[in-house]
């Protein structure tokens, strides 16, 4: 497996988005360099791929020991909006049935109302593959499993612990479980001791044949009272059918005496004393309509004429008023004219037309008036003559008609009460009616009573078969684990011993292996090439010895602080190298805690073959101009990470800052 791309975005001390471009450039050039100082963000870049790989499996790996979700509430660049959220996305490639396949996982998650919300795709040569996302946990369980992660992607600064013997140990027995699944060989001994239990238990039950019986007698009885039941309701549905006959010719017989019309009489008589009420209502509003406006329709001419006069004698009292004014405004008119030094002949003119009007109008303003109406007198009357008169007409109409609507009704309804038929022809019908009516609710109540009956029967009798078919089974099931429980002990306890076996051969082939990797390394990073001869794992307890060539033990405080590290570097090569996978190597402080001579031999010896690709996250202490030099034929391109306290976010430059002109090309 190559890493092509590492994408991060708004994750940790990274604010944005940032691209390490990971593909080295062959076998003997694996390594690819990023340099950083403290803080800047080399642990955040190991944190995200073991996110982007193995998501909540990885919470071992990541720091803080909170929920998942925490993590990754946190996780969110500080500075950027917790709704914006943060993503990981990683491009790798691995060949797979004959042929290389480009995978892209993306891991993104947000905060909203104060809950994470996480997204996880895989998409495959450029395709979104829905099945893979579903089952990712499957399939990276196959490609790098989880417990064996720590062997690839680790810190150099907290591997020194390793170096304990007990500590490595420890170490060395969860490899080898986890790289053989030695842990599904015990889990399934476990199982076999906990079937065994079981069994064990079973075949110890007592004798099931009395509770059987009693199942049998219980069933026997429920049948007995659910064919008693299913007999009542048959009964009880041949009595409801014949109360439906008999009430069904009793309503027929009394229908045709015209009992629908006689048990009808009390809404009818109801019904005639409101249309009664109806009419003399109607009456009431054509008298209060004819003691209004209406006689006045008798004299239309009449009222045409009144009003013509009433319309002449308002303009023979306007002509008046009109006149009381004039003789004083002319007047002033002549007295004007005059002023203004009009010729004699105009103001005789001028003088002559005011009289002579004056004079026509006190002819009008000289005739008698007799009326003497009032302005809203004359709009009433003139009302009448035009659009009063249509509309006292239209309600006129309106109330005949209702009038004569109800009438209708009510002669329609005295016609009805007249052929309802005598009490006395009609009281045996109803009397019979009344009868089956309760005969029949009586049959039908008894009928839906032996229903419920008979369904509760049906339940008891379903249940007391259930319960003798369990216990038969039971019974039977019993006898079948006595004649096989015996065989099944006899062969567990020799599977158990099996697989105890085969545990520990197969521990102790892998072991061997172990031992020789791990001797290889150590002779390779160790100055001091006589320090160890050989190594040799317990299988049992996995502690290592260390001999030297003298054949004595080394025992750990014969070694320096950067010789345990060194030990520690060794123990995860070894089992790297057991695990078979093809994994990337990923290492935050690589060289962290050791002197000069150590860091060179790790530069020269482990960096460029720990793996086809190793990825170096150094600080600018740990590797200086001098190891740079030694691992560039090694180096397809390197970055630095700095911190830009301005923008509050790390950023990725091409290039290896801390050593002059150790620029390398990048992507």
């Amino acid at each position: 497996m190559i890493l092509d791309e590492i994408t991060l975005h708004n994750f940790g001390v990274y604010r944005g988005r940032h691209r390490f471009a990971l593909t080295p450039e062959s076998v003997n050039k694996p390594i690819i360099l990023i340099g950083a100082q403290n803080g800047a963000g080399k642990t955040t870049f190991l944190e995200a791929l073991q996110l982007a790989f193995f998501g909540k499996m990885a919470r071992g790996q990541l720091r803080g020991a909170g929920a998942y979700d925490d993590y990754l509430r946190n996780a969110i660049n500080r500075t950027a909006p917790l709704s914006d959220g943060a993503e990981v996305k990683v491009i790798f490639r691995r060949a797979m049935d004959g042929r290389e396949q480009v995978f892209e996982i993306r891991r993104s998650w947000s905060v909203s109302n104060r809950r994470v919300r996480e997204v996880f795709e895989v998409v495959v040569d450029g395709h979104l593959d829905r099945v893979l996302t579903s089952q990712w946990d499957e399939f990276i369980e196959e490609l790098l499993p989880p417990r064996i992660a720590p062997l690839f992607f680790f810190d150099g600064e907290k591997i020194e612990h390793f170096a304990d013997l007990d500590r490595s140990s420890e170490i060395i027995g969860t490899g080898i479980n986890a790289l053989l699944g030695l842990d599904i060989v015990e889990r399934l001994k476990v199982d076999l001791e906990v079937l065994e239990a079981r069994k064990l238990a079973e075949s110890s039950s007592a004798d099931m044949r009395e509770e059987l019986d009693v199942a049998e007698a219980d069933l026997q009885d429920a049948e007995k009272r659910a064919r008693s039941a299913n007999e009542s309701v048959a009964s009880a549905r041949v009595a409801a059918e014949r109360g439906n006959l008999v009430l069904q010719r009793a309503r027929t017989a009394f229908e045709a005496e015209g009992g629908n019309l006689f048990e009808a009489r009390e809404a009818m008589t109801a019904e005639k004393a409101r249309l009664d009420e109806a009419l003399e209502h109607a009456r009431k509003d054509l008298r209060s309509w004819a003691g209004e406006g209406a006689p006045l329709m008798l004299v239309t001419g009449l009222l045409q004429t009144v009003s013509q006069r009433a319309g002449q004698e308002a303009e023979i009292e306007a002509t008046r008023a009109l006149l009381s004014h004039l003789a004083e405004r002319d007047q002033r008119a002549l007295a004007k004219i005059t002023d203004l030094g009009a010729a004699d002949q105009v103001l005789k003119e001028v003088a002559s037309f005011f009289r002579q009007d004056c004079e026509n109008l006190e002819l009008t303003a000289s005739q008698e008036t007799h009326l003497h109406l009032s302005s809203s007198s004359r709009d009433a009357l003139t009302t009448l003559c035009g659009q009063g008169r249509d509309d006292i007409l239209k309600t006129r109409n309106a109330l005949l008609e209702r009038l004569e609507n109800l009438e209708k009704k009510r002669d329609d309804l005295e016609r009805k009460l007249a052929s309802i038929p005598a009490v006395e022809s009609v009281a045996p019908l109803l009397k019979d009616v009344s009868a089956a009516e309760v005969s029949s609710k009586q049959a039908e109540s008894e009928l839906n009573r032996s229903m419920e009956e008979s369904e509760q029967a049906d339940r008891g009798l379903e249940a007391a078969r259930s319960r003798y078919k369990s216990k038969l089974e039971k019974m039977v099931s019993i006898q079948l684990q006595r004649e096989d429980a015996g065989r099944l002990l006899q062969h567990s306890s020799g599977v158990r011993r099996t697989l105890s076996l085969f545990a520990t051969e197969v521990i102790q082939h892998h072991i061997q292996r172990i031992e020789n990797f791990m001797l290889d390394g150590l002779q390779a990073l160790f100055r001091k090439h006589d320090l160890v001869a050989s190594v040799a794992i317990d299988p049992k307890t996995f502690a290592i010895e260390l001999h030297g060539s003298d054949g004595h033990i080394v025992s750990p405080d014969q070694l320096s602080a950067g010789e345990r590290q060194l030990f520690a570097v060794a123990l995860l090569w070894s089992l790297a190298r057991a695990s078979g996978q093809a994994a990337p190597t990923v290492i935050d402080t690589p060289l962290g805690r050791l002197d000069s001579q150590h860091r060179a031999r790790l530069a020269e010896r482990y960096f460029p073959c720990a793996g086809e690709q190793v990825i170096l996250l150094s600080t600018d202490e740990e590797i200086d101009g001098r190891l740079f030099q030694k691992l560039a034929p090694h180096i397809t391109r390197s970055f630095t990470i700095t911190y830009d306290s301005a923008r509050k976010s790390s950023q990725v430059e091409p290039g290896y800052a801390f050593v002059k002109d150790a620029g390398m090309e990048a992507a």
